[in-house]
């Protein structure tokens, strides 16, 4: 029996979508007044049971409504990323300057925040399509229509990022990333356009084999499956606000970073369970920024904002990419 497929409001849209719109009040997120976002430490001991898990997590609408389920980058969480233009960017003007962390309860939060973030796991099993729309430096622009699949397990959970044909463009690109609860993510990638790859039989890569586009786009196989809360080092770097939502500032150091893969990402993520990742930046060895991720436009569907559409800006070759949902509006 095939599992139950829920409404076309994919575990990675509706993510982001509660934490982008200013519309609501801020308490309908979570959001504490400003004399109180500095809690207490976390315990060493989070819950036990990432990935894209609801770290890209569930934004609700709080303790007043119903808690819509989310996706965060995509492990966008894409995921992930994330602004729409009316959003305010940088600290609220009476908000007080952050208080620096001491350096020990700096790791120890991270460590805590990232096994909360990892042991997110998406409610219920999602299909959607949508398309990616690629920029590149020099103008030129180009669609790839896609789908995305959820697939929840008692014991893992599997998303699923596939190409489809279209005018142009061959399709079948698939990647699957396997996120289990104290494990290593598994990816596996198909690319018929690879040498001597087939459509049926997917390569297992490496997280060292994840720093590499997605179909052409900006989007990293890495970036999909939120790899860089897998790094061995994190530490909060301070709290504050972005997108109008009290976020701790989370960096993430790979210790061993691929030539010309990321060696750091920075990400903001909203101090409220379920938690999501409102904003990230990527920089390679020499410190300089690769990429940046953002939300880009959210649309008020039957009452419920709903993430439409996410952003990854590329320093190095100046081309953006979009991945935007199609929204059910039934």
């Amino acid at each position: 029996m095939k599992p139950a497929i829920a409404s076309p409001q994919s575990f990675c849209r509706r993510q982001f979508a509660m934490v982008i719109e200013d519309k609501l009040p801020r308490e309908a997120f979570g959001v504490r007044g400003a004399c109180s976002r500095f809690r207490a430490p976390r315990l060493r001991t989070a819950p036990a049971s990432w990935t894209h898990s609801k770290r890209f997590a569930q934004i609700g609408r709080g303790m007043a409504a119903r808690r819509l389920s989310a996706l965060g980058l995509l492990h966008l969480a894409l995921l992930v990323l994330l602004v729409c233009s009316s959003v305010c960017f940088g600290q609220r003007a009476n908000d007080p300057r952050p208080v620096p962390l001491d350096p020990v309860l700096a790791e120890q939060e991270a460590r805590a925040l990232v096994a909360e973030l990892l042991a997110q796991k998406p409610e219920q099993n999602t299909t959607n399509t949508g398309r990616a729309r690629i920029l590149d430096a020099a103008g030129k622009e180009r669609e790839i229509p896609m789908r995305f699949e959820i697939t929840a397990s008692p014991t893992n959970w599997v998303s699923v990022y596939e190409t489809l044909t279209s005018p142009g463009w061959a399709g079948g690109v698939k990647l699957t990333v396997i996120h289990a609860a104290g494990q290593p993510n598994q990816y596996q990638l198909v690319n018929p356009a690879e040498v001597g790859a087939t459509n049926s039989v997917p390569k297992q890569l490496t997280p060292d084999q994840t720093m590499i586009p997605f179909a052409g786009s900006d989007f990293w196989v890495a970036d999909l499956g939120l790899e860089f809360l897998h790094w061995p080092r994190q530490r909060l770097l301070k709290k504050e606000m972005r997108h109008s939502k009290s976020c701790e500032v989370l960096e993430s150091v790979n210790p061993q970073p691929v030539p010309g893969g990321y060696a750091r990402v920075v990400s903001w993520v909203i101090i409220e369970s379920p938690h999501g990742i409102v904003h990230a930046d990527a920089y390679n060895a020499k410190g300089e920024l690769l990429k940046r991720f953002d939300p880009a436009n959210v649309e008020k569907i039957q009452g419920e904002y709903q993430l439409e559409e996410i952003e990854m800006r590329n320093s190095t070759t100046g081309s953006r990419t979009w991945i935007k949902f199609n929204l059910s509006r039934e």
